[in-house]
């Protein structure tokens, strides 16, 4: 069994720049295909990235995290390193109401550019291609070592959560 000093409890730079960078690839391409058609559809669907990203999901689902949580001005996170808090921190576990909201935000980044991606076939399985491949990796490299413990997608055992959370007192 790992003990808890396998969690992932701190981020660094470079892990932001690791995911940020896999996550731009299925972005990129959505925004390649839709561009190819309609610049307006592309600038709609970017800002809808950044209202999801920025505004929803990081009110409804991030507020929630230990990384948000923590004392300080900035998150540390995987994906938001060193990005100001604007919302209060919520450290109890996700309603319902957070996970729906956060769950239908991507679903519409992820289905909005299937329009153009269909007439661009090569498009579409690069974008479901990198999809995956940033979905999958996710999965296997940081659920089984995150903290945030309320989360659907945390995989950490309860054994070793229990521990963690003994160790540090709660």
């Amino acid at each position: 069994m790992q003990g808890s000093s396998t969690l992932k409890t701190h981020h660094r730079p470079v892990d932001c720049l690791y995911w940020n960078f896999l996550w731009l690839i299925p972005l990129t391409v959505a925004c390649l295909a839709i561009a190819k058609y309609s610049m307006h559809w592309m600038v709609v669907y970017v800002i809808l990235i950044f209202l999801h990203f920025f505004v929803l999901e990081y009110r409804f689902f991030c507020s929630h995290c230990p990384h948000y949580c923590r004392e300080g001005r900035t998150t540390n996170c995987m994906l938001l390193y060193r990005y100001p808090k604007y919302f209060k921190p919520r450290p109890y576990p996700l309603s319902k109401f957070d996970i729906i909201i956060t769950s239908i935000g991507f679903l519409v980044i992820i289905a909005y550019p299937l329009y153009w991606l269909i007439r661009e076939p090569f498009y579409l399985g690069v974008y479901f291609a990198g999809l995956a491949v940033f979905l999958f990796t996710v999965r296997r490299y940081e659920c089984p070592r995150c903290i945030y413990f309320s989360c659907p997608f945390n995989s950490v055992p309860e054994e070793q959560r229990r521990e963690y959370e003994k160790e540090r007192g709660d």
